[in-house]
């Protein structure tokens, strides 16, 4: 099975895997940027439908925390978790994790920049299994696990490069990655990493000798079931815990026509996929407590909405968008990185700032 996606030479070092980071400023400065290929109009794959009667929609902020706010000022934030007790903030140029309650008052902050112990060099994506958060830390190459009052537990390191992360009740921790090519993860630990999730041929993805960062994402939900986004492919492969293909869904035909086209524009606009390394379409994941998922992206309808993801539904195979109200300033909006608190509350931070704010979330009905 040809490899999809080219390692860098051995001499190349990342500091963790940038692609998150870089996807989010692409995506609010000029759409989304994303898949390796176009729309495939084959009747025989098995698509989402996108919702034109219901959408979830992002209300006015309610709450702020300012970036110069004097009890905790960010360098920067790279991710943003919602936990039943508040929020979890991934610091980037001042590594480290703050606590937030529910209002965004700050409760805790918890690392400091170091290899040791519960410290961190780059900490850039979080999760959060049952009574765990995960940190997955690209500059030490290590997931940390804390408590959720932000207490140190553990760490595991993972081979290769990692995307995504999340932990398996049965598996342990999954890690979206490079490390085996003919396998969208890796399960880590301390005994041995093992490939699980094999690429279905149909999805395999030659590039060459062209090197790109891994896009592909992963969630466990209520059920078991172990989900990839596949970041080439625009869809969503599903797989038992002993590694049994249960479904390939791939996102809706109109999303993909629309967010493609955007994705082309914005690298274009940029230089080209010469200088381009990463550039997604779907930039996370998130499992929601019904057994959904979200998936997180950012471009703009024909109708003039500025959409921040799909609630995605396996049963009913639909897609459900998250919407900014038609109200919000567009090039905000477009900018904003979105985080869903069970699809009732969001938290959000604009676009090259390290300030955040909340707002409430509503499943709405649509005039078309």
């Amino acid at each position: 099975m040809a490899a999809n996606r080219p390692r860098p030479p051995s001499s190349a070092r990342w500091p963790g895997i940038v692609s998150r980071t870089i996807a989010l400023g692409l995506a609010g400065a000029l759409g989304p940027a994303g898949c390796g290929g176009s729309p495939d109009a084959d009747d025989l794959r098995v698509y989402f439908s996108e919702s034109t009667s219901r959408a979830y929609e992002i209300g006015p902020s309610d709450a702020h925390l300012d970036q110069l706010d004097e009890r905790v000022s960010f360098g920067s934030i790279i991710d943003v978790l919602a936990t039943p007790g508040g929020y979890f903030v991934a610091d980037g140029l001042d590594p480290r994790i703050v606590l937030l309650d529910p209002g965004l008052d700050p409760v805790r902050v918890v690392g400091k920049e170091g290899e040791g112990p519960g410290e961190y060099g780059l900490p850039r994506l979080l999760a959060r299994a049952d009574d765990r958060i995960l940190v997955l830390d690209g500059g030490n190459g290590r997931v940390t696990y804390l408590t959720l009052e932000g207490d140190f537990v553990g760490s595991q390191r993972f081979p290769g490069l990692a995307n995504d992360i999340a932990a398996h009740p049965e598996l342990g921790l999954l890690v979206a990655g490079d490390a085996f090519p003919d396998h969208y993860l890796v399960r880590a630990s301390e005994q041995a990493h093992t490939a699980f999730g094999p690429i279905p041929s149909e999805l395999v993805v030659d590039y060459e000798d062209e090197f790109r960062l891994p896009e592909d994402l992963v969630a466990v939900t209520p059920d078991g079931l172990i989900h990839v986004i596949d970041g080439d492919r625009l869809a969503l492969v599903s797989y038992r815990p002993d590694g049994d293909l249960v479904s390939i869904v791939f996102l809706p035909r109109e999303m993909r026509a629309r967010e493609v086209k955007q994705n082309e524009e914005a690298v274009e606009a940029l230089g080209g996929r010469d200088r381009v390394v990463s550039s997604p379409v779907v930039m996370t994941l998130t499992p929601l407590d019904d057994g959904r998922l979200l998936a997180g992206t950012s471009a703009v309808t024909a109708d003039g909405l500025v959409t921040k993801g799909l609630v995605l539904d396996l049963e009913r195979l639909e897609a459900i968008p998250l919407v900014f109200r038609a109200d919000r300033d567009r090039q905000w909006a477009r900018g904003a990185r979105v985080d869903i608190d069970r699809l009732d509350r969001a938290v959000l931070n604009p676009m090259w700032t390290a300030s955040l704010e909340t707002a409430p979330v509503q499943l709405v009905d649509r005039d078309r």
